[in-house]
């Protein structure tokens, strides 16, 4: 089964566009949510999620909620573009207007963009 993010889950692909090799992104958008207000930013968050999932270069991603209560960040999402154009493309009008309603000003979020650097596979287990 896969989960968007290709073999094994790993988080990393490169395409061919046109002649021209480009990497995929890595987006991970940690955000602040008040205890108690986790439904309501879900909830938020899923309208945005599935207007990105409809993108051209979109590839898939996960949202982490912290297990420990004293977390900083609730919430962190991880998303994988095909090329940091598709990602940039994607945060068109029709995006802005989804984060701009009221309720998102309550959930302050971090984004970073990151390029896959090392990609770790697990051992064989056989010895070499």
């Amino acid at each position: 089964m896969s989960d968007g993010f290709g073999r094994r889950g790993l988080p990393y692909r490169r395409i061919f566009i046109g002649q021209k090799k480009m990497s995929a992104v890595t987006v991970i958008n940690s955000f602040e949510v008040p205890a108690g207000r986790e439904s309501e930013f879900f909830e938020l968050w899923k309208k945005v999620n599935a207007y990105m999932r409809r993108k051209p270069g979109y590839l898939g991603n996960k949202l982490h909620r912290a297990i420990t209560p004293d977390a900083p960040f609730r919430f962190v999402h991880i998303a994988q573009w095909a090329s940091l154009a598709h990602f940039q493309s994607a945060h068109d009008t029709g995006f802005r207007e989804l984060v701009e309603r009221p309720g998102w000003s309550a959930f302050l979020p971090h984004r970073v963009l990151f390029e896959v650097v090392h990609d770790g596979q697990p051992d064989s287990g056989s010895p070499e």
